[in-house]
């Protein structure tokens, strides 16, 4: 991650037999909340920088799944982003497992239109997925929180959005005034059953379903 020097970080945290999964920003320079939000399955809060409008949505995973299957637990987190003035802030989100509480093991579990990573001990099994590079591709060519002008910058091999072993981090692109930028992540975990992929399929799940079930 950046240099914290002279930066701001805000977190949120979701505790999992696993370990703590973090998730939130950091950016050069200082922020202040400015409102808070609810919505129908979800709530937010927003917070101003020097050059960003940042809105955290936090929300549960909707259960049960589309197969019918249950979760433990899930938690999501939606970033949207504006940028506000021309200042330049460099602004990162990340979505991170830490504090793991015993042995883990950690895969990729990618799929189509979907990055993740899948961590399992003897006892459990978590997911933290995000949209790939040709998800992000796609909204920018329907101008759908993703600025036109990056369209053909982010696709199948590349992202905005760096894979960890534990997780993810997303450097935000240097934005023009009034664009934005929508990233999402979503996190599952359940009993360990390989033959099971409830927290997979929960962690696989597109924008616009996303926001009718939290109701943007």
């Amino acid at each position: 991650m950046m240099n914290l020097l002279l930066t701001t970080e805000i977190k949120r945290e979701f505790k999992t037999p696993l370990g703590v999964i973090r998730c939130g920003f950091i950016c050069k320079g200082r922020d202040r909340a400015i409102e808070t939000q609810k919505y129908e399955n979800g709530s937010s809060e927003i917070f101003k920088t020097n050059g960003h409008k940042i809105e955290i949505v936090s929300f549960k995973i909707k259960v049960p799944l589309y197969n019918g299957d249950s979760l433990t637990d899930s938690f999501g987190w939606i970033f949207r982003i504006e940028k506000t003035t021309s200042i330049v802030e460099k602004l990162e989100t990340y979505c991170l497992l830490d504090k793991i509480n015993d042995e883990i093991t950690f895969d990729t579990a990618t799929g189509e239109h979907l990055d993740a990573i899948q961590a399992d001990n003897n006892e459990w099994t978590l997911h933290i997925g995000t949209e790939d590079g040709e998800v992000l591709n796609l909204r920018a060519e329907n101008d759908d929180w993703f600025p036109p002008r990056l369209q053909n910058k982010v696709d199948f091999y590349q992202s905005i959005t760096e894979m960890k072993q534990n997780g993810f981090v997303t450097k935000i692109p240097d934005l023009n005034k009034g664009e934005q930028i929508y990233i999402q992540y979503l996190t599952a975990y359940d009993k360990r059953d390989e033959q099971k992929v409830n927290t997979w399929l929960a962690v696989d799940e597109f924008k616009r379903k996303l926001e009718n079930w939290i109701g943007i």
